[in-house]
């Protein structure tokens, strides 16, 4: 009798300050102060993110002086399935910078 044994793992990554370099995006989400949450794979642990959407979201506040910017990479990446690298300020998933193609 052959048996198959299947082990199923997840990969994530725990909130702080530093370089995620390869992700993917896969909810973004406007949330009512004007911000943007983003959820990716690796998963984040540890989050504090805007609006109560839980510790697996990255958040980009709403007075961030790239905003635009950032979301224009984050949307293009997220509708041509392309990998990015983001960076988080601190170790509640502040996103401060992106890069599309990842690092």
């Amino acid at each position: 009798m052959n048996c198959c044994v299947f082990v199923f793992t997840s990969i994530s990554v725990h909130a702080e300050k530093g370089w995620i370099k390869q992700a993917k995006i896969t909810k973004i989400v406007g949330v009512v102060n004007g911000g943007i949450n983003v959820r990716i794979t690796p998963e984040l642990t540890g989050c504090t993110s805007q609006s109560g959407y839980g510790s697996r979201y990255a958040s980009l506040y709403p007075d961030h002086a790239g905003k635009e910017e950032i979301l224009s990479i984050v949307l293009a990446a997220y509708m041509a399935d392309k990998t990015i690298a983001i960076y988080l300020s601190d170790d509640t998933c502040k996103i401060l910078e992106v890069e599309l193609g990842g690092r």
